[in-house]
């Protein structure tokens, strides 16, 4: 069975080499987690900085465990806008784990979080549309393809690239 958790200082050493095993999948979309778990030191200061900023209700990291309790991916809830009662999801899994259904378990699980725990209204998140198994993921847990942002997201190569915009409404 999948399950999410918030990430805690448990997780170090695993954030770190899950990410350093998919450094490269994870350059273009992920810049950001990759700096935040270069070295073991590194993500352990990042997890900290996770758990303030979760308490404040600004970005939850969540990781995506397997049968065995092995962090096997994360979820971001994050770009929280309670004025609008809306947030963004973001999710990577191992590459050894890829298309055994784990990941739309684990979005499903973190829209409970987002609707319920949260009480947001919206879930929106933004893919390439090159990426086919990210695009099931958010179309598998009801999100609707509400447009195409053209030039949107520079990658690591610096070429600006088009992103699908889903969005999920609590009602869904």
């Amino acid at each position: 069975m999948i399950t999410i958790r918030p990430i805690s200082m448990e997780d170090r050493e695993h954030f770190h080499q899950l990410v350093q095993n998919n450094k490269e999948r994870l350059v273009d979309y992920f810049p950001i987690t990759i700096e935040k778990a270069a070295t073991p030191e590194i993500a352990a200061d990042s997890i900290k900085m996770y758990s303030i900023l979760a308490g404040k209700k600004e970005l939850f990291v969540m990781t995506i465990n397997n049968e065995q309790n092995n962090l096997i991916g994360l979820i971001f809830l994050k770009n929280i806008d309670a004025k609008t009662s809306k947030c963004e999801i973001a999710y990577f899994i191992d590459k050894n784990e890829e298309g055994k259904g784990h990941t739309s378990i684990a979005v499903k699980q973190a829209l409970q979080t987002a609707f319920n725990d949260l009480g947001l209204n919206k879930v929106y998140c933004r893919v390439d549309p090159e990426n086919t198994a990210s695009n099931k993921v958010a179309i598998k847990n009801g999100f609707e393809l509400e447009g195409v942002l053209k030039k949107e997201f520079r990658i690591d190569n610096g070429n600006l690239i088009d992103l699908n915009y889903y969005g999920r409404f609590r009602d869904n």
